[in-house]
Formats: structure tokens, C-alpha cells, sequence
């Protein structure tokens, strides 16, 4: 039984004086695809800021004046400062408000729902309509009432499984971002998450995971309780977890376009 379901979070991301090795201060924007169980919280001293945690894929292109050049990295986790979402920020880095979150291991399920119908009826005739649209009388004619109808009808909803909506939204609309990711996954067992890289918008850069500046020293705050692990080795260990519910559910999630 799999108490805990990887989750695809498509994620719009736009940041400014953003460094891509040699080329500094630049436009970053794109999208962000990446497999993560929840949106976690990361604290370390005074600073707070919020993760994804999972195998992920960043596609987009970075402007710096005239130049501008084509960016895809394969990512493991997407950092974030959460007060950057705020309305009153000119422009947020992540846009985390409102993302498409898609569940491939989510059944199908049968929701039997109670709704209003109104039938409009035109009848011939003295009729009496209690809420009459309009009533027509012509010379030597019968007279036609226009009116509703209505009654209260259980219907019963279909919905998909998250299996057909992830094909569907991944493999269609987003199979730009999706096609690279599925064929980078075979090497993402053969990587050492300590050689993959994180795209850190609060530090405004692609780091490596084992960046010591950027990624040691934080407490997942979730697991605050019943996980002594901190810094990259609590990272780490959420990253691989992920990955292996990933590989046993690999048909559902993973799937050939």
C-alpha cells in the first residue's frame, strides 16, 4: 500500500539577475516540470523558504539584452521564497498560486451529484404558469405561454483517472517538457543525487545539490517530529524515497509518448 503519492506540479517560474554560468543578470523564464509528494518547508536560522523535492526538469530561455539563449536542465529539487508570492511583490519568482497538479496514481472515481434543471416550455392555451416568460394572444389565434419547468435530478459524474489525465494534459499540451524528462528517467537511477543539480530561484542560480553554501544546515520542517536527518542528507533521503515509489508505480507515472 503506498501511503504517499508523487505528485507532477507544472510550475510557471520568471526571475530577474539570474546567473547560468558565465552569462549573469539575466531574465529567466520557463516552466518547470517535477515529481514531488507534497510542497515542503525548509528552515535554517532566520531564513524560510519553500521546496519541491523530486526528480524534475526546468525548460525555458534566459534574455540579457540582444542575447538570449535556450535553457533545459534536469533538476532534483525547486527552491523558493515563499513572500515572493505576495500580491504586492511587482513580480513572483515561482508561481506556486495557482500550478497544475496532476495525481497518475488517482482513480477513477463515480460522484453522484443532486442538480437543478430548467426546461423551458411553450404550451398552447389558458395555462397557469406560476413564473410565465411572456405570453403571446393573436387575432383569432390560441394563446402561447412561454415558461420553466423545473425539477431536481440526481446525475452521476464520471471522473477520469489521474492515469488518462496525466497522458492526456503531459503527453499533449505539455509534452514539450514532458517527451526529455521520460528520456532522462532511465539515468536517474545510476545518478548520485549529490551530482544532480537545484534550481535555487532565492540564490538566483542552477547549483549543485551539494552546493555547501546553499543546501546545508535545513530542517524540513514536516518531518520536524519523526526525522532527525537536516541538510542535504534529509534532502537527500525525501529525493530517494520519492524516486522508489516512483520506479514501483513506473507505468502509471513514467509512461512512452
Amino acid at each position: 500500500m503506498i501511503d504517499r503519492t508523487p505528485l507532477y506540479w507544472l510550475i510557471d517560474i520568471e526571475t530577474y539577475d539570474f546567473t547560468l554560468g558565465g552569462f549573469k543578470n539575466a531574465d529567466l523564464s520557463g516552466k518547470a516540470l517535477i515529481l514531488s509528494t507534497q510542497l515542503w518547508s525548509i528552515i535554517r536560522d532566520t531564513e524560510v523558504y519553500s521546496i519541491l523535492i523530486g526528480p524534475g526538469i526546468f525548460k525555458g530561455i534566459a534574455k540579457k539584452g540582444n542575447i538570449q539563449i535556450d535553457v533545459l536542465e534536469f533538476i532534483s529539487c525547486l527552491m523558493f521564497d515563499p513572500t515572493r508570492l505576495r500580491y504586492d511583490e511587482p513580480l513572483p519568482q515561482v508561481d506556486i498560486v495557482s500550478p497544475e497538479v496532476i495525481d497518475p496514481l488517482g482513480s477513477k472515481k463515480q460522484e453522484e451529484i443532486v442538480t437543478l434543471i430548467r426546461n423551458l416550455v411553450i404550451e398552447r392555451g389558458n395555462v397557469l404558469a406560476g413564473d410565465a416568460l411572456a405570453k403571446v394572444k393573436a387575432e383569432a389565434g390560441v394563446p402561447q405561454t412561454a415558461h420553466y419547468e423545473e425539477m431536481f435530478k440526481r446525475i452521476n459524474v464520471s471522473h477520469v483517472s489521474g492515469e488518462q489525465r496525466a497522458k492526456f494534459i503531459l503527453g499533449g499540451t505539455y509534452g514539450f517538457i514532458f517527451r526529455p524528462f521520460v528520456e532522462n528517467y532511465p539515468k536517474l537511477k545510476l545518478q548520485r543525487t549529490e551530482r544532480t543539480k537545484v534550481l535555487a530561484t532565492p540564490f538566483y542560480k542552477f547549483t549543485g545539490f551539494s552546493d555547501i553554501e546553499i543546501m546545508t544546515d535545513w530542517m524540513i520542517v514536516e518531518k520536524a517530529g519523526s526525522d532527525s536527518k537536516t541538510g542535504m542528507e534529509a534532502i537527500s533521503a525525501e529525493y530517494e524515497q520519492t524516486l522508489e515509489i516512483i520506479d514501483k508505480n513506473k507505468e502509471k507515472i513514467i509512461f512512452e509518448l
